[in-house]
């Protein structure tokens, strides 16, 4: 039962099944209830972080997209954002081992969007994926049908960056689902 951990765009849903997925975490309003919502919440400052959690509802999966290192921290440690999004503009966060071992403690998601992350990005989440960060979701964050990027094809790109076969398929099939599991409590 794959899920695809982005889509920015409801009636890319529909293409879903032939891509080889059966479900999608979709950013925005959900249409029906049967739909998986998320949100993004871009902050640079505690305020405006703690402010746009409050807006959203328990139903949604929050997820915080830090840029600076301060609010990094408190979207580890805060029980109510549930993933951590990283593409290159937020990537020199993550360098400090001290971050990845606050990470690995607080067990805590991270999503690496594949559009917005270079190869060295990406490498260096795999890497890291081994040691410290157990759950990491590779998310195509498509807009269109054309940018879904099928489980296989996610595999096989991270097999590419230096990922084993167990591991690849653990992030692409299972990490979306032990993300679900962590907060159904929140769906029932």
């Amino acid at each position: 039962m794959p899920i695809e951990p982005c889509i920015l765009n409801y009636k890319v849903k529909h293409f879903l099944k032939r891509a080889g997925y059966d479900n999608a975490f979709i950013e925005g309003k959900p249409v029906d209830n049967a739909d998986i919502s998320r949100v993004t919440i871009i902050s640079r400052d505690k305020d405006s972080l703690f402010n746009n959690i409050k807006l959203y509802k328990k139903s949604k999966l929050i997820f915080c997209k830090p840029m600076t290192e301060e609010i990094l921290r408190i979207c580890i440690t805060y029980n109510k954002v549930n993933a951590i999004t990283v593409d290159n503009t937020n990537f020199r966060l993550f360098r400090r081992k001290a971050t990845l071992n606050l990470i690995r403690f607080h067990d805590k998601v991270v999503e690496v969007v594949l559009p917005h992350s270079s190869s060295y990005v990406i490498y260096k989440f795999v890497i890291w994926g081994y040691r410290w960060i157990r759950n990491i979701l590779f998310s195509s964050c498509a807009k269109d049908f054309n940018e879904i990027w099928n489980p296989l094809s996610k595999i096989n790109y991270l097999i590419l960056h230096g990922a084993d076969y167990e591991m690849a398929t653990y992030w692409i099939f299972k990490s979306p689902q032990v993300l679900l599991n962590n907060v159904r409590s929140n769906y029932n």
